[in-house]
């Protein structure tokens, strides 16, 4: 494909929500819509706060998820390459169009159950066996895809910030209501086996046993019950980006007990903000950076004493906070869009005739 030509290119996903992948790809698609390429969103469900540029096309068509595989695999979509980011639809919509897979993670461990992720180990297998293209967000999930499947050619186009949206913003009126107590932001959303909301409740209950008089706990998405915590729970719902912007500059600490991330978006919006993070080695960067308080997966009581040390040490807190928007600086989101242009390019070139 020469350089410079410009592509048409779909992407097919089930829903257009609130989640870390959800923002991933419309950052993408705004940005190939605004270089004048042909964009395409082929999607059964938008319920979105994020914005769409209006270039992008939508094509919705409301359907149950079992309607929608079956959509996905007899459809023709007449596009260059056709952009899926769950290994269910590559080996569908591969049927009739040119796919290219963007792994946002590893979907096995999207699963409790032995019997789904063996499934979903079988699907990897059948997939990477035809030699196909495969952007991943980040090296270690190029990696796991080496390691397990012996596949060695994926692109990489590593995640960013979009830091014209994430920089530090509080909220005079937030800091009045939260006083000397340290705010902690928990988000209650997406998959929340994989991102570990349980663990995440469980960790509160345990801080509000031990340190409940100078804490209270700020939350995104959808509501917690607090009548089991012995600090005050706001519940915020489903933000924007500004607002979430300034809920993240007024708080202190960001919880994320994850146990599985193809990448972890958050933690970084969060400490682009000013929060310090504490969360799990699910986490791919998290284990590289000392001033990101990190446990292993599913270990409550590691995660609560890693925020009460925060709390009770201010001048670490302060610490842990400059060097975290530091961190921050260094993934940028203006370098993922023209990455991720380049390798959809590419990919492209190698899948046309």
């Amino acid at each position: 494909m020469a350089t410079g030509e410009k592509m048409d290119i779909g992407f097919l996903r089930y829903s257009l929500c609130n989640r870390g992948g959800d923002r991933i790809v419309i950052e993408y698609v705004n940005y190939l819509a605004r270089q004048g390429h042909s964009v395409t969103i082929h999607v059964a469900v938008v319920d979105t706060v994020f914005s769409l540029d209006p270039g992008v096309l939508i094509d919705e068509r409301p359907m149950s998820r079992g309607r929608f595989l079956v959509h996905a695999a007899t459809t023709d979509f007449r596009h260059q390459a056709l952009v899926v980011d769950i290994i269910h639809l590559p080996l569908l919509a591969g049927m009739f169009n040119r796919v290219i897979y963007l792994a946002q993670a590893h979907d096995v461990e999207y699963y409790d159950n032995p019997a789904a992720r063996w499934a979903m180990d079988k699907l990897y297998r059948l997939y990477f066996a035809r030699n196909p293209a495969v952007i991943a967000v980040c090296d270690s999930l190029a990696e796991t895809f080496r390691n397990r499947y012996g596949f060695s050619h994926t692109r990489t186009v590593t995640n960013g910030i979009d830091r014209e949206i994430f920089f530090f913003d509080p909220d005079p009126r937030l800091l009045e209501i939260k006083g000397d107590r340290k705010a902690i932001v928990f988000m209650v959303r997406g998959d929340t086996f994989r991102k570990g909301i349980d663990i995440g409740k469980e960790v509160l209950r345990l801080l509000s046993q031990t340190s409940p008089s100078n804490l209270e706990v700020w939350i995104c998405g959808e509501r917690l019950d607090d009548r089991d915590l012995g600090f005050p729970v706001r519940n915020f719902g489903v933000v924007s980006d500004d607002r979430l912007r300034q809920i993240l500059s007024s708080a202190d600490i960001f919880l994320y007990p994850s146990r599985h991330e193809g990448f972890g978006l958050f933690p970084l919006e969060a400490m682009a903000c000013g929060c310090a993070v504490v969360t799990t080695d699910a986490v791919p960067y998290a284990l590289r950076y000392p001033c990101i308080t990190t446990t292993r997966v599913e270990d409550v009581e590691g995660l609560a004493a890693g925020i009460s040390r925060l709390v009770s040490e201010p001048g670490l807190l302060r610490t842990v906070i400059d060097k975290g928007m530091e961190v921050a600086k260094g993934y940028d989101m203006a370098k993922s869009r023209i990455g991720f242009a380049n390798a959809i390019h590419e990919a492209i070139g190698d899948l046309l005739p």
